[in-house]
Protein backbone atom coordinates (compact mmCIF):
# COMPACT_ATOMS: atom_id res chain seq x y z
CA UNK A 1 0.00 0.00 0.00
CA UNK A 2 1.52 3.50 -0.89
CA UNK A 3 1.42 6.07 1.76
CA UNK A 4 0.59 8.86 0.14
CA UNK A 5 2.48 12.22 1.15
CA UNK A 6 5.14 14.90 -0.69
CA UNK A 7 7.47 12.52 -1.31
CA UNK A 8 5.64 9.82 -3.58
CA UNK A 9 6.41 10.07 -7.02
CA UNK A 10 4.15 12.06 -8.71
CA UNK A 11 3.48 11.80 -12.94
CA UNK A 12 1.83 14.69 -15.28
CA UNK A 13 -0.19 13.04 -18.19
CA UNK A 14 -1.10 16.16 -20.28
CA UNK A 15 1.81 18.98 -20.30
CA UNK A 16 -0.32 22.13 -21.36
CA UNK A 17 -1.47 25.11 -19.08
CA UNK A 18 -3.48 23.06 -16.22
CA UNK A 19 -0.77 20.22 -16.22
CA UNK A 20 2.17 22.51 -16.45
CA UNK A 21 0.92 25.10 -13.90
CA UNK A 22 0.48 21.86 -11.39
CA UNK A 23 3.72 20.51 -11.84
CA UNK A 24 5.44 23.76 -11.48
CA UNK A 25 3.29 24.79 -8.16
CA UNK A 26 3.73 21.19 -6.67
CA UNK A 27 7.52 21.18 -7.02
CA UNK A 28 7.41 24.76 -5.73
CA UNK A 29 5.72 23.44 -2.92
CA UNK A 30 7.90 20.14 -2.34
CA UNK A 31 6.37 17.42 -4.02
CA UNK A 32 8.22 15.03 -6.28
CA UNK A 33 7.35 15.67 -9.37
CA UNK A 34 8.82 12.99 -11.51
CA UNK A 35 7.53 11.98 -14.62
CA UNK A 36 5.82 13.78 -17.63
CA UNK A 37 3.95 12.65 -20.85
CA UNK A 38 2.28 14.64 -23.22
CA UNK A 39 0.69 14.71 -26.65
CA UNK A 40 2.92 16.17 -27.87
CA UNK A 41 6.46 15.29 -27.06
CA UNK A 42 7.84 19.47 -27.38
CA UNK A 43 5.69 20.29 -24.42
CA UNK A 44 6.93 17.96 -22.33
CA UNK A 45 10.16 18.76 -22.80
CA UNK A 46 9.49 22.63 -22.37
CA UNK A 47 8.27 21.47 -18.79
CA UNK A 48 10.46 19.38 -17.59
CA UNK A 49 13.64 22.17 -18.51
CA UNK A 50 11.33 24.11 -16.02
CA UNK A 51 11.52 21.13 -13.22
CA UNK A 52 14.97 19.68 -12.56
CA UNK A 53 13.50 16.67 -11.11
CA UNK A 54 11.08 15.92 -14.19
CA UNK A 55 12.01 13.54 -16.89
CA UNK A 56 10.24 13.55 -20.15
CA UNK A 57 8.40 10.40 -21.43
CA UNK A 58 7.35 9.44 -24.96
CA UNK A 59 4.13 7.49 -23.43
CA UNK A 60 1.44 7.40 -20.61
CA UNK A 61 2.53 4.02 -19.67
CA UNK A 62 6.00 4.94 -18.49
CA UNK A 63 4.50 7.48 -16.77
CA UNK A 64 1.86 5.06 -15.15
CA UNK A 65 4.86 2.63 -14.93
CA UNK A 66 7.26 4.98 -13.44
CA UNK A 67 4.54 7.27 -10.90
CA UNK A 68 3.04 6.54 -7.42
CA UNK A 69 0.38 8.67 -8.46
CA UNK A 70 -1.00 10.09 -12.01
CA UNK A 71 -2.17 13.39 -12.70
CA UNK A 72 -4.63 13.31 -15.78
CA UNK A 73 -4.67 16.91 -16.96
CA UNK A 74 -5.82 16.44 -20.50
CA UNK A 75 -8.97 17.73 -21.60
CA UNK A 76 -11.76 16.08 -20.37
CA UNK A 77 -13.32 14.02 -22.99
CA UNK A 78 -9.65 11.86 -23.66
CA UNK A 79 -9.56 11.19 -19.89
CA UNK A 80 -11.70 7.95 -19.48
CA UNK A 81 -10.09 6.82 -22.54
CA UNK A 82 -6.76 7.67 -21.27
CA UNK A 83 -7.66 5.73 -17.56
CA UNK A 84 -9.20 2.27 -19.98
CA UNK A 85 -6.00 2.23 -22.45
CA UNK A 86 -3.69 2.64 -19.66
CA UNK A 87 -2.24 -0.25 -17.34
CA UNK A 88 -2.43 0.89 -13.47
CA UNK A 89 -0.86 -0.38 -10.74
CA UNK A 90 -2.33 -1.86 -6.99
CA UNK A 91 -2.90 1.13 -4.44
CA UNK A 92 -1.62 3.51 -7.51
CA UNK A 93 -3.35 6.74 -7.04
CA UNK A 94 -5.06 8.24 -10.52
CA UNK A 95 -6.62 11.19 -10.30
CA UNK A 96 -8.08 13.54 -12.98
CA UNK A 97 -8.10 17.70 -12.84
CA UNK A 98 -11.68 18.05 -14.63
CA UNK A 99 -14.34 19.93 -13.23
CA UNK A 100 -17.67 18.51 -14.73
CA UNK A 101 -16.47 15.22 -14.90
CA UNK A 102 -17.15 12.28 -11.66
CA UNK A 103 -14.91 9.68 -10.33
CA UNK A 104 -17.08 7.48 -12.95
CA UNK A 105 -14.45 7.91 -16.19
CA UNK A 106 -11.87 6.16 -13.93
CA UNK A 107 -13.82 3.22 -13.68
CA UNK A 108 -11.08 1.16 -15.27
CA UNK A 109 -8.48 2.07 -12.89
CA UNK A 110 -10.04 0.48 -9.94
CA UNK A 111 -10.24 -2.98 -11.58
CA UNK A 112 -6.49 -2.98 -11.08
CA UNK A 113 -6.46 -1.89 -7.77
CA UNK A 114 -6.13 2.19 -8.26
CA UNK A 115 -7.29 4.61 -6.45
CA UNK A 116 -9.26 7.09 -7.78
CA UNK A 117 -9.27 10.56 -7.49
CA UNK A 118 -10.52 14.09 -8.49
CA UNK A 119 -8.51 17.33 -8.11
CA UNK A 120 -9.99 20.59 -9.75
CA UNK A 121 -8.59 24.18 -9.79
CA UNK A 122 -11.12 26.51 -10.15
CA UNK A 123 -8.88 29.13 -12.22
CA UNK A 124 -8.32 30.01 -15.59
CA UNK A 125 -5.06 28.93 -16.96
CA UNK A 126 -4.20 30.79 -19.93
CA UNK A 127 -0.41 28.94 -19.36
CA UNK A 128 1.76 27.25 -17.11
CA UNK A 129 3.78 29.99 -15.65
CA UNK A 130 1.18 32.37 -15.05
CA UNK A 131 -1.33 29.31 -14.15
CA UNK A 132 1.25 28.40 -11.28
CA UNK A 133 1.41 31.92 -9.84
CA UNK A 134 -2.00 32.24 -9.74
CA UNK A 135 -2.65 29.45 -7.81
CA UNK A 136 -2.03 30.56 -4.15
CA UNK A 137 -5.60 31.41 -2.68
CA UNK A 138 -7.65 29.44 -5.43
CA UNK A 139 -10.28 26.33 -4.27
CA UNK A 140 -9.82 22.87 -5.24
CA UNK A 141 -12.61 20.63 -5.95
CA UNK A 142 -11.69 17.31 -4.61
CA UNK A 143 -13.51 14.12 -4.90
CA UNK A 144 -13.06 10.64 -4.27
CA UNK A 145 -12.64 8.21 -0.85
CA UNK A 146 -11.29 9.62 2.39
CA UNK A 147 -7.74 7.94 1.90
CA UNK A 148 -7.28 9.91 -1.50
CA UNK A 149 -9.62 13.05 -0.26
CA UNK A 150 -6.97 13.31 3.10
CA UNK A 151 -4.53 13.64 0.63
CA UNK A 152 -5.58 15.75 -1.79
CA UNK A 153 -6.65 18.59 0.95
CA UNK A 154 -3.67 18.35 2.23
CA UNK A 155 -1.98 19.15 -1.27
CA UNK A 156 -4.36 21.97 -1.74
CA UNK A 157 -3.36 23.35 1.53
CA UNK A 158 0.36 23.06 0.51
CA UNK A 159 -0.53 24.61 -2.54
CA UNK A 160 -1.93 27.51 -0.35
CA UNK A 161 -5.35 27.10 -2.18
CA UNK A 162 -8.50 25.91 -0.30
CA UNK A 163 -10.14 22.51 -0.62
CA UNK A 164 -13.83 21.47 -1.05
CA UNK A 165 -14.88 18.27 -1.04
CA UNK A 166 -17.86 17.88 -3.60
CA UNK A 167 -20.09 15.03 -4.76
CA UNK A 168 -20.87 13.75 -8.56
CA UNK A 169 -24.12 15.54 -8.63
CA UNK A 170 -22.64 18.83 -7.60
CA UNK A 171 -19.90 19.18 -9.83
CA UNK A 172 -21.25 20.32 -13.47
CA UNK A 173 -22.93 23.06 -11.47
CA UNK A 174 -20.02 23.82 -9.41
CA UNK A 175 -17.71 23.72 -12.55
CA UNK A 176 -20.47 25.64 -14.52
CA UNK A 177 -19.55 28.96 -11.61
CA UNK A 178 -16.15 28.58 -12.81
CA UNK A 179 -16.82 29.06 -16.24
CA UNK A 180 -18.84 32.00 -15.99
CA UNK A 181 -15.99 33.40 -14.06
CA UNK A 182 -13.51 32.55 -16.01
CA UNK A 183 -13.76 31.70 -19.54
CA UNK A 184 -17.38 33.59 -20.06
CA UNK A 185 -16.02 36.28 -17.89
CA UNK A 186 -13.20 37.13 -20.22
CA UNK A 187 -15.59 36.55 -23.04
CA UNK A 188 -17.90 39.34 -21.43
CA UNK A 189 -14.55 41.36 -21.66
CA UNK A 190 -14.10 40.96 -24.83
CA UNK A 191 -17.49 41.45 -25.95
CA UNK A 192 -18.40 44.87 -24.30
CA UNK A 193 -14.83 46.63 -25.16
CA UNK A 194 -16.08 45.98 -28.46
CA UNK A 195 -18.64 47.85 -28.14
CA UNK A 196 -15.72 51.02 -28.12
CA UNK A 197 -15.60 50.31 -31.98
CA UNK A 198 -18.90 52.47 -31.85
CA UNK A 199 -17.74 55.48 -29.90
CA UNK A 200 -14.92 55.93 -32.26
CA UNK A 201 -12.08 54.03 -30.38
CA UNK A 202 -11.29 50.48 -30.14
CA UNK A 203 -11.21 47.00 -28.19
CA UNK A 204 -7.71 47.58 -26.58
CA UNK A 205 -8.43 50.87 -25.58
CA UNK A 206 -11.71 49.71 -23.87
CA UNK A 207 -9.97 46.61 -22.10
CA UNK A 208 -7.53 49.39 -20.99
CA UNK A 209 -10.30 51.31 -19.15
CA UNK A 210 -12.74 48.59 -18.18
CA UNK A 211 -9.67 46.81 -16.58
CA UNK A 212 -9.29 49.17 -13.52
CA UNK A 213 -12.54 48.76 -13.12
CA UNK A 214 -12.89 44.95 -12.33
CA UNK A 215 -10.10 45.43 -10.43
CA UNK A 216 -12.37 47.76 -8.51
CA UNK A 217 -15.15 45.40 -8.08
CA UNK A 218 -12.82 42.34 -7.28
CA UNK A 219 -12.17 44.70 -4.15
CA UNK A 220 -15.48 45.51 -3.18
CA UNK A 221 -16.70 42.18 -3.38
CA UNK A 222 -13.51 41.02 -1.29
CA UNK A 223 -14.34 43.95 1.07
CA UNK A 224 -17.77 44.69 1.29
CA UNK A 225 -18.97 41.09 0.15
CA UNK A 226 -22.72 40.75 -1.15
CA UNK A 227 -24.87 42.51 -1.87
CA UNK A 228 -22.93 45.31 -0.59
CA UNK A 229 -20.57 45.21 -3.05
CA UNK A 230 -23.59 46.03 -5.68
CA UNK A 231 -23.08 49.40 -7.33
CA UNK A 232 -24.47 51.20 -10.82
CA UNK A 233 -27.68 52.04 -11.67
CA UNK A 234 -29.71 48.98 -10.60
CA UNK A 235 -28.48 49.82 -7.08
CA UNK A 236 -29.24 53.51 -7.04
CA UNK A 237 -32.37 52.67 -8.87
CA UNK A 238 -31.77 54.80 -11.59
CA UNK A 239 -34.43 53.81 -14.04
CA UNK A 240 -33.57 56.95 -16.69
CA UNK A 241 -30.01 55.61 -17.13
CA UNK A 242 -30.98 51.86 -17.09
CA UNK A 243 -33.18 53.00 -20.61
CA UNK A 244 -31.01 54.67 -22.08
CA UNK A 245 -28.43 51.89 -22.10
CA UNK A 246 -31.21 49.73 -23.84
CA UNK A 247 -32.62 52.19 -25.93
CA UNK A 248 -28.80 52.27 -27.28
CA UNK A 249 -28.37 49.07 -27.50
CA UNK A 250 -31.44 48.40 -29.10
CA UNK A 251 -30.71 50.54 -32.17
CA UNK A 252 -26.55 50.25 -31.75
CA UNK A 253 -25.77 46.57 -30.91
CA UNK A 254 -29.22 44.65 -30.85
CA UNK A 255 -27.21 41.89 -30.21
CA UNK A 256 -25.56 42.26 -26.65
CA UNK A 257 -29.20 43.85 -25.76
CA UNK A 258 -30.49 40.32 -24.20
CA UNK A 259 -27.61 39.65 -22.43
CA UNK A 260 -27.50 43.43 -20.69
CA UNK A 261 -31.31 42.40 -19.89
CA UNK A 262 -30.26 39.36 -17.93
CA UNK A 263 -27.42 40.83 -16.09
CA UNK A 264 -29.56 44.22 -15.47
CA UNK A 265 -32.52 41.72 -13.72
CA UNK A 266 -29.50 39.62 -11.56
CA UNK A 267 -28.39 43.44 -10.81
CA UNK A 268 -31.45 44.07 -9.58
CA UNK A 269 -31.86 41.12 -7.53
CA UNK A 270 -28.75 41.94 -5.72
CA UNK A 271 -29.63 45.45 -5.13
CA UNK A 272 -32.93 44.39 -3.54
CA UNK A 273 -30.97 42.14 -1.34
CA UNK A 274 -29.26 45.35 -0.51
CA UNK A 275 -32.13 47.17 0.95
CA UNK A 276 -31.65 50.27 -1.55
CA UNK A 277 -34.31 50.40 -3.39
CA UNK A 278 -38.18 51.19 -2.68
CA UNK A 279 -40.85 48.75 -3.90
CA UNK A 280 -42.33 51.29 -6.45
CA UNK A 281 -38.79 51.65 -8.03
CA UNK A 282 -37.87 48.30 -7.85
CA UNK A 283 -40.83 47.19 -9.83
CA UNK A 284 -40.87 50.15 -12.59
CA UNK A 285 -37.06 49.09 -13.26
CA UNK A 286 -38.23 45.32 -13.48
CA UNK A 287 -41.24 46.16 -15.63
CA UNK A 288 -38.78 47.87 -17.91
CA UNK A 289 -36.21 45.42 -18.17
CA UNK A 290 -39.00 42.60 -19.36
CA UNK A 291 -40.58 44.72 -21.31
CA UNK A 292 -37.10 45.56 -23.80
CA UNK A 293 -36.43 41.70 -23.03
CA UNK A 294 -39.96 40.95 -24.77
CA UNK A 295 -38.86 43.74 -27.68
CA UNK A 296 -41.32 46.18 -26.95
Amino acid sequence: MIDFNNQISIGIVGAGAVGGALAISLNSAGYKVSNVASRSIESSNRLAEQIQSLNSFGTIQEVANCSDLVFITTPDNIIEQIANETKWRNSQGVVHCSGVSSLDILNNVTSYGAIPGSFHPMQAFADATSGARNIPGITFGIEGEKLMVDFLTQMAKDLLAKPIILNAESKPLYHLTGVMMGGLLTSLTIGTAALWDKIGMDRDQGIEALIPMMKGVINNLNTLGVPNAIAGPYARGDLGTIKTHMLTLKKQAPEVLPLYCEMALMGLSAAIEKNTLDKKTEEAIRRCILDFKKGK
